[in-house]
């Protein structure tokens, strides 16, 4: 009888957020014949929790106050004496060295969600957040950087060696996502210019600044409608008055979190990714695999190797209404028809995993 090798990931919570999609992907991508898996959610469950695959014990904490979570997360731990563990937030790694003395001999495997310096300049985080983030990713056996850019960043924000640090992308699940395309319907109404958007209403996603560019967009194409897809978080009735005092409520609708936004993907016009700052956005790989002409900032230096000015896209600059404009003005002449991506190869955790040292 072959031994499973038992992987724990541990996230807040189970929200459509980027690394909550990016957990689930790689807990997806695992052979239940060789792997056994533990889903701990010290928040609260979420939208993913569908995706999550049958076959996986998933623990809900239900603790918002992180300095509660110790003891329940240590208990847990010792119990289920896992193999691997897998983080995705910048403090549980911190929260798994409080705790690893106490622990059985485990392999802490930590990605990182974000740019560390770009975290640092808008989370606005002090010197003992920095700390616990230093701390957390030193202690961890492997620490995976999204990009190269970002490992670079990574180890020089936390002097880790080269040798523990790694690049995975991020994965997309292209078979779930074909699995959300049999209906061949438009949700849209006809004879109308469509944009997506998707993401938390939050401020690092600046659809404030998306909102003051459709404004201009909307003078030249009249029949404009800009759907924003996501929850709010902290930012939903700032955004809402901010297209009414603009005057675009016909232009601007907010439709919260959808279970397939890529059937409204497959089908918009053009998807735009406005953001301050990014780690490695899943939603730009989605739309990028369906073909879907893209407008993003140049939030990330990986943007530019997947947006070809003027054929799959245009990149402009991060909060510049005008440019994002004019971005958006340029790319809804792009026909999808014409674009044809050449294939996203996401990263593998098995991969990683497999080449653990005994």
């Amino acid at each position: 009888m072959v031994t499973k090798k038992h992987i724990m990931f541990v996230l807040y919570n189970l929200s459509g957020g980027g690394a909550e999609r990016v957990a689930v992907n790689y807990l997806r991508q695992l052979d239940t014949s060789k792997y056994a898996s533990t889903l701990i959610v010290l928040e609260f469950l979420g939208d993913l929790l569908h995706l999550v695959p049958a076959s996986t014990n998933v623990i809900e904490l239900k603790m918002k106050k992180k300095y509660r979570l110790l003891i329940p997360l240590l208990i847990i731990l010792k119990n289920n004496k896992p193999d691997v563990v897998f983080t995705t937030h910048s403090f549980i790694p911190f929260l798994l060295f409080c705790i690893k003395p106490y622990m059985k001999k485990y392999f802490h495997i930590a990605r990182m969600p974000n740019m560390p310096t770009l975290e640092k300049k808008y989370l606005s985080y002090g010197k003992i957040i920095h700390l616990m983030y230093f701390i957390g990713y030193r202690s961890a056996d492997i620490v995976v950087a999204q990009t190269e850019d970002m490992k670079k960043d990574a180890m020089k924000i936390y002097s880790l060696p080269e040798t523990k640090t790694v690049v995975l992308h991020n994965p997309i699940d292209v078979y779930y996502i074909n699995s959300m395309l049999t209906n061949k319907i438009s949700p849209f109404g006809e004879g109308k210019k469509n944009i997506v958007a998707s993401g938390r209403l939050a401020y690092q996603k600046a659809f404030d600044v998306l909102i003051h560019s459709i404004k201009d967009v909307s003078c030249v194409y009249p029949n404009l409608v800009l759907s924003i897809f996501g929850r709010d978080h902290g930012e939903g009735k700032k955004l809402k008055e901010l297209v009414k005092e603009l005057g675009i409520n016909d232009h601007v609708q907010f439709c919260g979190f959808v279970e397939n936004p890529y059937l409204y993907y497959q089908f918009s016009d053009l998807f735009v990714l406005s953001s301050r700052y990014e780690g490695f956005p899943n939603v730009i790989l989605e739309n990028y695999y369906l073909n879907t002409p893209i407008v993003s900032t140049n939030c990330i230096p990986m943007i530019e190797k997947l947006i070809n000015q003027g054929e799959n896209g245009y990149i402009c600059n991060v909060d510049d209404p005008k440019s994002m404009a004019d971005a958006i003005l340029k790319a809804l002449n792009l026909s999808r028809k014409k674009i044809k991506n050449p294939p996203y190869f996401g990263g593998c955790l098995a991969s990683l995993i497999n080449n653990i040292p005994k």
